[in-house]
């Protein structure tokens, strides 16, 4: 028999809701934790080094249900977001960066990407694809989603 049930019970529950929730302002979906970044849009590099300083890494999107969330709150929010994938080490061969693994799941527009003027290289859900999936150049501007583990 335990000498000490209830300090059993407290750290369990300590454990239990502090490892399942979310920092301040990150939303949970699934077994993640995403960061809508819409009030410093970053360039594409810029906005990697800004998911890492919090612990966490551009969006990867690995699931229907996951980009339909994203989408979701992309649209509630406005704006274009970046998602971690890039073909910049070879063209045409996107992956995504953090986890240096190919894209199994995507979901872009119709005609992309489309690699305009030989430069584009960087994801991002495009607002005027209806925040479908385009490649664009790395240097823009644009609202970032940050993800880390819940």
């Amino acid at each position: 028999m335990m000498r000490y049930p209830f300090l059993l019970l407290f750290l369990i529950n300590q454990f239990w809701f502090t490892s399942a929730r979310c920092p301040s302002h990150w939303m949970r979906f699934s077994n993640k934790c995403y960061l809508f970044v819409n009030r410093y849009p970053l360039d594409w590099i810029n906005a990697m080094i800004f998911c890492k300083a919090y612990g966490a890494k551009l969006a990867e999107v690995k699931f229907s249900s996951e980009n339909s969330f994203l989408r979701h709150e992309a649209r509630r929010l406005g704006g274009s977001f970046w998602l971690g994938a890039s073909d910049i080490i070879m063209e045409g061969t996107w992956k995504w960066m953090s986890s240096k693994t190919r894209l199994y799941y995507s979901a872009w527009q119709s005609g992309q990407p489309n690699n305009y003027g030989n430069t584009q290289h960087c994801l991002h859900l495009y607002s005027r694809f209806k925040y479908r999936w385009n490649d664009d150049h790395c240097y823009k501007k644009h609202n970032f989603i940050c993800e880390k583990a819940a």
